[in-house]
């Protein structure tokens, strides 16, 4: 194939990706950091260095969430319908592979723009570093899904969690792929292209032995965790509840470049081990507490640890990052118990819309329960002295499950993913709706920062979270409606 037909080939790939409202938000998004950026500019304004500071550490803190999540997703996403006819074309194995990588790196460039690229006026980054520094991290972003996803799972997630936290550690760290954010412009700028290049290059070298094929373990789910569960004695609402109460769904996709391809995995894990996984990070954590406690370097009082979330470390990983991640992971995990669902059999043992909302309401109890020992851990952390992280137990405890209902809901009544059918195929399109749960994320990210400041702004915003989704616990009349849409788009 010449290049004019390699380029449509990719551009067909591209479309196939994108859909209209997800291109309008971005050109949304564009428009209004160049107007940000004009005003600045050419005003001469210059914003106080708190608003800066401040505008620096979301940023970062959003860009190692996006690499997180692109080195946990699980290698270049594969269509049905690129099973269907793409892969039907007669064209060479690299080639489809290639025109897969770029429609995955058109895919991350909008998510970028859209999540990263208004903040550039904002953190002051010259605009000589900040379209090159972009596309250096869409580059390191793709091929991190592509190359990290041939790790088994277990090693996968140690792998996202390192490259997140690293990217973190910009805030202070000048040799981090995200630190030009904070100023390090040409630190930060040499270890991106560093790592762009190197990841990409190997990707590249890789892309024409990309195996196209599902792995023989998609038409397979994982096997459930723990003992057969016993329905015994109970019935409808209590047999849901004490299934849904039993264990979680953990979904994704594996594979990549590795012998096996991607494919498609759903696990059910007991609830129990979950758990003891979170009280496991929990001990640690306060383990972590009581050794700065030792040695006299444990920040105490609000302007203390006000001082050090400033200058960077201890505070902000101690404090902040780990209720991020907790709250990230529940609120973002509610949508996968939803594109699980089969509503062909779930359907008929309750109403729909009774079903839909059991459902949300166990997931909230899960979200609570696993966050129990995380808050102990930071109950202890103000009984040492560390005031502020009594702030944060109103979030994790009545925020988090409440917004994961509301994400459990926008996934449902929006449909933001199809349904996964062990088929080996996972979503591969984004749209403007699967944005919704992107922002229903960020707000309790930016609720935590400033709960830490106010255990009054902590407690009421709590309650205020819990009183938009008391209608969603009460009323089965929302759940229906959504239920009849995730019908109507293909949910069998």
């Amino acid at each position: 194939m010449d290049a004019a037909g390699r380029l449509r080939l990719a551009w067909f790939v591209v479309r196939t990706r994108l859909s209209r409202g997800l291109v309008a938000l971005t050109l949304v998004m564009v428009a209004y950091g160049l107007v940000s950026a004009a005003y600045l500019y050419m005003g001469h304004v210059t914003l106080p260095p708190a608003d800066v500071r401040a505008y620096r550490v979301m940023a970062i803190v959003y860009s190692a969430v996006l690499l997180f999540l692109s080195s946990m997703q699980g290698g270049m996403a594969v269509l049905k319908s690129d099973r269907d006819y793409l892969f039907t074309l007669p064209v060479s194995r690299s080639e489809l592979a290639f025109s897969l990588y770029v429609g995955q790196l058109m895919l991350g460039g909008l998510l970028t723009v859209a999540w990263l690229g208004w903040y550039l006026p904002f953190v002051e980054v010259p605009p000589g570093y900040a379209a090159f520094d972009l596309v250096l991290f869409v580059l390191l972003m793709t091929s991190l899904s592509a190359s990290v996803a041939e790790l088994p799972a277990k090693r996968r997630a140690l792998a996202a969690s390192a490259i997140a936290l690293w990217a973190a550690s910009g805030i202070w760290n000048p040799v981090s792929p995200s630190s030009f954010f904070s100023a390090h412009f040409l630190a930060g700028t040499l270890t991106l292209a560093a790592l762009s290049a190197g990841l990409t290059s190997y990707t590249l070298r890789r892309l024409g032995r990309a195996p196209l094929i599902v792995g023989s373990q998609a038409s397979q789910p994982s096997p459930s965790e723990g003992p057969v569960l016993s329905f015994q004695g109970a019935r409808g609402s209590a047999a849901l509840l004490r299934m849904k109460l039993n264990s979680i769904t953990l979904s994704g996709r594996v594979g990549g470049f590795s012998a096996g391809g991607s494919r498609y995995f759903s696990r059910r894990v007991s609830l129990l081990k979950f758990m003891g996984y979170m009280a496991a990070a929990s001990l640690s954590l306060l383990a972590a507490a009581l050794a700065l406690y030792a040695l006299g370097l444990l920040p105490t009082g609000y302007q203390a640890v006000r001082d050090a979330r400033s200058g960077g470390a201890t505070a902000f990983w101690l404090l902040y990052m780990p209720a991020v991640i907790a709250e990230v992971l529940f609120i973002g995990f509610s949508s996968s118990d939803v594109i699980n669902e089969r509503p062909w059999l779930a359907f008929t043992s309750l109403s729909p819309g009774r079903y839909l909302r059991l459902s949300a309401l166990s997931w909230a109890l899960v979200t609570l329960a696993s966050l129990v020992p995380f808050s102990i851990a930071y109950l202890a952390m103000w009984l040492l002295g560390v005031w502020p992280a009594i702030g944060l137990l109103p979030q994790l405890l009545i925020t988090t499950p409440a917004l994961s209902v509301l994400a459990y809901f926008a996934s449902a009544s929006l449909v933001m993913m199809p349904q996964l059918r062990y088929e080996g195929f996972t979503p591969g399109q984004a749209g403007a709706r699967g944005l919704v749960l992107a922002i229903i994320v960020m707000v309790p990210v930016i609720m935590l920062s400033y709960s830490l400041d106010s255990f009054s702004f902590s407690l009421y915003s709590s309650l205020a979270s819990l009183a938009l989704v008391s209608p969603l616990l009460a009323l089965d009349r929302p759940w229906a409606s959504a239920s009849r849409k995730l019908v109507e788009r293909g949910y069998v």
